[in-house]
Order: C-alpha cells, then structure tokens, then sequence
C-alpha cells in the first residue's frame, strides 16, 4: 500500500517547493494537499457591522480560497500525479496536526517561511508546531 503524504498548501512558495519535493520525494505516494483559512489572526468583527462591511472581512479571510485550492490539482495534473484537496478553518498548525491524527497519514512534508527572531517568537512556527506534535514524521522544506 503507497503511503498517504499530507502536504499543508497556502499557496505560498514554501508550499511549492514542499509540494514539488514531496512528489519528488514519494514517487508511488497517495497525495493529501490541506489548505487552513487562517483564523487565529481575525479581529473582533462586532454584530453591528453591515453587510457590506461583512463581506468585506470575509472577502480578506478566505481571500480566492479556489485558487488556493486548484493550484496542487493543477500542479499534480502536470505531474502525472493525483491528489485529494480538503480546506479547514482554524489555526493552521492545530488543523494540519488534527488532519494527520484523523486521516490515515503516513508522512507530512510542509514548507517553512523561515522567519527567525522577533516575527518567529511573535508569530510563531507553524512548521516548529507540526514537527512537536505530529504523530507521523515531518518533512520541512526550506
């Protein structure tokens, strides 16, 4: 049975070249690609907003969540490849972590933004996060 290789994909060019090395790395793999709409960093959007305002906000959150989402069909397709698309929506780092724990997952290989002093101890690793607490080995692509 081919291992299922989970690559978390934001469309940035980390996740690119995690993509890339993942089917580079896993030739007979069964690819998963997971996109997290971002939640942590949302403001307090009180009831009183109106509807345009609304859309507005979450127009900014999801942003062109299809696009997002085509791009690893698009580059699988080039490839040869198949791969499964899934969204969630939460904190990146927990969403991918649950997604691996849920769905029979055998390997995670993910990009890293490499951000180093204040932003990392601010924002956070999300790649740092994954690697902790997975419960299958990670892949971190730099």
């Amino acid at each position: 049975m081919p291992p299922r290789i989970l690559v978390p994909f934001d469309d940035s060019e980390p996740a690119h070249e995690a993509l890339e090395y993942a089917f580079d790395l896993f030739p007979n793999g069964e690819f998963v690609s997971l996109t997290v709409v971002d939640t942590s960093t949302l403001p307090f959007i009180p009831n009183s907003a109106s509807e345009d305002e609304t859309q507005d906000q979450l127009e900014a959150v999801f942003g062109d969540i299809d696009h997002r989402l085509d791009v690893p069909e698009t580059v699988a397709a080039e490839r040869g490849v198949s791969i499964e698309t899934h969204t969630r929506v939460g904190t990146p780092a927990q969403e991918i972590i649950d997604f691996a724990e849920r769905d029979p997952i055998d390997h995670v290989v993910m990009g890293s933004r490499g951000r180093s002093g204040v932003k990392r101890i601010l924002l956070g690793s999300v790649a740092e996060v994954v690697v902790r607490h997975s419960p299958v080995p990670v892949t971190v692509v730099r």
